[in-house]
């Protein structure tokens, strides 16, 4: 199988993990040269994409695109850039011409609905959020809010009228396209599109166009080809998934099962669900099927859900609260895993306990009760969306044969990344080096480097294994890439 992958951006999560899980299944993924991505603040070449597309079409079984990428040259690029709607609808012909050209070719789709984020970091937002960032997001949700139920009136004089107009012209511009992706779906383009919401919750401006966009797929009757729910970074790999279930025409089945059984209604951060409808979507985008007996699921899909504190384990009362109410109860969770592994079951495990990292206790007892490397699949990182996409898509690429020394570097990866980096390695880094510039670039990836080592010689159950080439993509603290070599 020979899959093609326009990516959201060029991250590791975006456009490496999707390659690492095709190795898994053995599918050969082509994704355009480097040069043609974004990178970082600068757009990718769209139309050198575009040319990629054409001369790749003839050979794929499947495309996976970005259409942040294809229209806006990525996704900081659809938050800052100043492109003008026709220019961004006209990039999207190509999907037409590669239909006409190549009526045989499955196209998955996926775009975002923009987030609003909530902080002041203008690292990925325009220039301004520094300043207004954190008012806009209260306007947003207030605005929202006001018009579901009463509530206090939104304040707009607290917010800069300038730039509230920007962020309003951006999402009119962003909100056209995902009305023309709906048109390329309703002219049977696309197999399947997924519209995600990027970092959303309850209310706000997105939940709203949210709302719209739903409205006119009801008003066609509905569509069983689109799906609509939060995500962002996940989407690829969980659309990879998606195509192989759909190449090899099968229906994973997925029983599932969480740590604490009430706290399944819990919403994540950054969704606007309770937690077990973010696995109910997710299940749904890879092909895949809930089952209520375990005998009968190819896959058990274990859950630790989010915690009362669920915003940061790096709060000391907090946490401590947190470990008290949990600790016997993920114990008991990682036994229970321990049995299914012994009886020869696929173990998913979605750690989405905190965003941004690992729980600490969860990985203490899956390291006490279980070999880390009879798990199929582990993740812990970013939203409980994220960690659910990858962790089911890295389960799937499992089905049949695969390639075990592929899963296995992608398992160590994951808990040397959501465990090691985000929970141990970062808080130092930030502590020890609070000042990040082209100055202190090489001395924070050798604090990075020396710390993950000293951290993944402690993962037991994954074998020996070495970090080298470490990265620090998007020029901050929050990603990183690295290569793992055996030892």
């Amino acid at each position: 199988m020979k899959l093609g992958l326009i990516p959201l951006d060029e991250r590791p999560a975006c456009a490496r993990y999707p390659q690492m899980i095709g190795d898994i299944a053995g599918v050969e993924l082509l994704l355009p040269p480097a040069t043609a991505l974004s990178r970082f603040r600068v757009p990718g070449d769209c139309l050198a994409i575009a040319g990629w597309l054409r001369e790749n079409a003839s050979d794929l079984d499947a495309l996976v695109v970005s259409i942040e990428m294809l229209a806006y040259g990525g996704l900081i690029a659809s938050r800052i850039s100043d492109d003008a709607t026709v220019a961004l609808l006209s990039r999207l012909e190509i999907l037409r011409e590669l239909k006409r050209g190549h009526p045989q070719l499955r196209i998955y789709g996926f775009n975002l609905i923009t987030r609003i984020s909530g902080n002041s970091d203008s690292v990925a937002e325009p220039d301004y959020w520094s300043e207004s960032g954190p008012q806009i997001y209260r306007y947003s949700q207030a605005y929202d809010a006001r018009r579901w139920a009463d509530g206090p009136a939104p304040q707009r004089e607290q917010v800069n009228e300038r730039h509230l107009l920007d962020v309003l012209r951006r999402r009119l511009r962003n909100h056209i396209v995902n009305l023309a992706v709906l048109d390329l779906l309703a002219e049977d383009v696309f197999d399947l599109l997924v519209i995600s919401s990027d970092d959303t919750s309850e209310y706000g401006f997105g939940t709203r166009e949210k709302v719209w966009i739903q409205e006119w797929i009801d008003r066609r009757g509905g569509d069983e080809r689109l799906l609509v729910y939060p995500g962002a970074d996940e989407v690829a790999s969980a659309l990879l998934a998606r195509a192989f279930v759909d190449f090899f025409d099968e229906t994973p089945r997925f029983y599932t099962h969480y740590a604490i059984e009430a706290d399944k209604e819990r919403t994540a951060p950054f969704e606007d669900g309770p937690v077990c409808l973010t696995l109910e979507r997710q299940i749904h985008a890879v092909g895949g099927t809930q089952v209520d007996d375990v005998d009968a699921a190819e896959m058990i899909v274990v859950v630790n859900p989010p915690a009362p504190s669920a915003r940061s384990f790096f709060q000391p009362d907090r946490a401590e609260r947190d470990r008290n109410y949990r600790e016997g109860a993920l114990v008991d969770f990682a036994e229970q895993i321990g049995c299914w592994i012994n009886e020869g079951r696929r173990v998913i495990v979605c750690d989405l306990a905190y965003p941004n990292g690992s729980d600490p206790v969860l990985v203490k007892a899956l390291q006490q009760k279980i070999r880390l490397r009879d798990l199929a699949a582990y993740g812990g990182w970013n939203t409980a969306g994220n960690t659910i996409g990858v962790a089911l898509a890295q389960g799937i690429a499992q089905l049949g044969e695969f390639n075990e020394e592929a899963a296995l570097r992608f398992l160590t990866h994951r808990f040397a990344e959501d465990f090691c980096f985000m929970h141990q390695v970062r808080p130092t880094m930030n502590a020890d080096m609070p000042r990040y510039d082209d100055k202190t670039e090489a001395a924070m990836i050798e604090l990075v480097s020396r710390g993950l080592n000293d951290q993944v010689r402690h993962l037991s159950g994954l074998g020996a294994w070495q970090v080298s080439n470490v990265r620090l993509p998007m020029k901050r603290r929050f990603e990183v890439d690295f290569e793992l070599e055996r030892l």
